[in-house]
């Protein structure tokens, strides 16, 4: 059977079966929903320059991190990217970017949980390992990560996000001028 391109054959979502038990359907039946990819590199720049200039993503905001990071987040379609990039001497990046060559690439997948005390519970009840849980005492971001080694590979972040409003900057000059 031959599928049109850019879809799959029926088969492939059938072969996994749904769990019987909604408890099983894991973060998803606590509400978890995917809220972006962050890709890190070197240069802010070169970030940019491709997935604003190139693809046409759109800025929506940003901010500069007390651990050596300008973060930049860009709408594409329905979909958002974070854009991550070391301030000058910052070493937070250096073994990401000694792992990739230098070059960067996706950092990390995040989705948003409404409980993250919740999401820990759920993860640690399979004995998935996390790290860096940090609660947030004023409710903006509360964030906890996946250990690579337990999913694939993949550094994966759950954020329980409040009003983001009062932390990120709109000015897009002014952190691009930060992360160099």
């Amino acid at each position: 059977m031959t599928d049109a391109p850019g879809t799959f054959a029926a088969e492939t979502s059938a072969s996994v079966p749904e769990p019987a038990d909604p408890a099983a359907a894991g973060l998803a039946a606590i509400g978890a929903r995917f809220d972006h990819t962050a890709v890190a590199g070197p240069s802010m720049a070169a970030l940019v320059a491709f997935y604003r200039d190139t693809l046409g993503g759109v800025f929506s905001h940003g901010e500069v991190l007390p651990i050596g990071a300008v973060v930049l987040t860009f709408v594409l379609g329905e979909g958002r990217i974070e854009l991550m990039a070391p301030t000058p001497g910052s070493t937070f990046f250096d073994r990401f970017l000694a792992s990739t060559g230098g070059r960067g690439g996706v950092h990390h997948l995040t989705f948003e949980v409404a409980d993250i005390d919740a999401a820990v519970a759920l993860l640690h009840a399979r004995g998935i390992e996390t790290f860096g849980l940090v609660h947030d005492p004023d409710g903006v971001w509360s964030e906890v990560f996946v250990h690579p080694r337990t999913n694939g590979g993949v550094l994966v972040q759950l954020a329980q996000i409040g009003d983001i409003a009062s932390i990120v900057r709109r000015d897009l000059d002014a952190l691009m001028d930060a992360a160099q």
